[in-house]
């Protein structure tokens, strides 16, 4: 234990602590504790996430309380750049004051923080995959240092261990030939309607049916059905509208709204729906400028006709000039 006289210029090891070991040597607090993230590990090469410590403030077991905050602790890692190395027993620590050899027996080569805790990227060396097997150390435990609040302001490596000091699962809780639970095959199992432990063949061969339902013959069939009904579809439409323009055109000059030389123009503004609302909307305005009207046989001085104002009315309409209107209506020129 830590005592309260103790600066944090020292490392104190809970676990295992050599008899007389000074707490005021150097300046962090060891925490034995957490285990691995046992979704994230290929089982022949270790687990490649573990779990360093949890989120917010916890008591260990000897009831030292601890405040973590992993995105702060994940970005001086970063900001440091040097991998955290992964030793027996916190050797790194221990051993080192003495002046004896402390190898690593694996790195943490990424730190990151998740809604549980702070976790570490390990990438494990031959002794560390041969400690995990024999399972003489199954936990892990951070070496950190905090303040005197026990606020975690840096970790310094990490170390397997056989006692941690907080309850949490063992890193290595099983064999390292043991098959890894694989949570995306369950959820993929779910999916399918498949129970949770459906085995991997059950899921591919699923997926074949889903496949097999659909039969690409019966697809194209379908797609052809579209583009046919598509173009049935645009062909009436097309004759509907036809049928529209001749309807009104054809009780224009029966009206003698329009002459038959403006058929062709105003057939041309009608080629688009639009057009033939613009044409239908005029049509309704004009008069029967071309009935009899006694105009007919009479022409004004120098035998030139006089234009009516539903004349002019069509004119403006159809942005012809008075030239171009008499021609189109066989009236003598101006």
């Amino acid at each position: 234990m830590i005592s309260k006289s103790a600066t944090h210029d020292g490392i104190s090891c809970l676990a295992g602590e050599p008899a007389g070991l000074p707490s005021t040597m150097t300046g962090m607090t060891v925490l034995d504790a957490f285990a691995a993230d046992p979704d994230a590990a290929s089982a022949k090469r270790g687990p490649e996430w573990i779990k360093l410590a949890p989120r917010g403030k916890f008591t260990a077991r000897d009831g030292r309380v601890f405040d973590v905050d992993p995105e702060l602790l994940a970005s001086r890692f970063d900001r440091e750049g040097i991998d955290l190395p992964i030793d027996i027993d916190h050797a790194t620590v221990k051993k080192a004051l003495f002046g004896e050899s402390a190898p690593a027996v694996g790195w943490i080569s990424k730190l990151e923080g998740r809604a549980d805790g702070l976790y570490g990227k390990a990438e494990w060396l031959d002794e560390g995959l041969r400690v995990l097997a024999a399972r003489t150390h199954r936990y892990i435990s951070p070496t950190w240092k905090a303040d005197d609040a026990g606020k975690v302001t840096w970790l310094h490596s990490a170390a397997l261990v056989a006692a941690p000091a907080a309850s949490m699962p063992a890193v290595a809780s099983a064999d390292l030939s043991a098959t890894p639970e694989k949570p995306m095959l369950k959820a993929i199992a779910a999916a399918l309607g498949l129970s949770e432990d459906a085995a991997e063949t059950s899921c591919l061969s699923a997926i074949s049916n889903l496949k097999a339902r659909i039969d690409p013959a019966v697809h194209n069939q379908a797609l052809d059905q579209v583009k046919t009904l598509t173009a049935e579809l645009e062909a009436r439409n097309t004759a509907d509208h036809k049928a529209r323009v001749e309807a009104l055109l054809g009780g224009a000059l029966e009206k003698k709204k329009i002459s038959p030389a403006q058929r062709e123009r105003y057939e041309a503004l009608c080629a688009t729906p639009e057009g033939l609302a613009q044409v239908t909307a005029l049509i309704e305005t004009l008069g029967a400028g071309l009935a009899p009207s006694g105009l007919d046989e009479r022409r004004a001085p120098g035998d030139v006709a006089t234009l009516s104002a539903e004349d002019r009315t069509v004119m403006r309409a159809l942005g012809l000039s008075e030239e171009d209107y008499r021609k189109a209506n066989g009236l003598t020129a101006a």
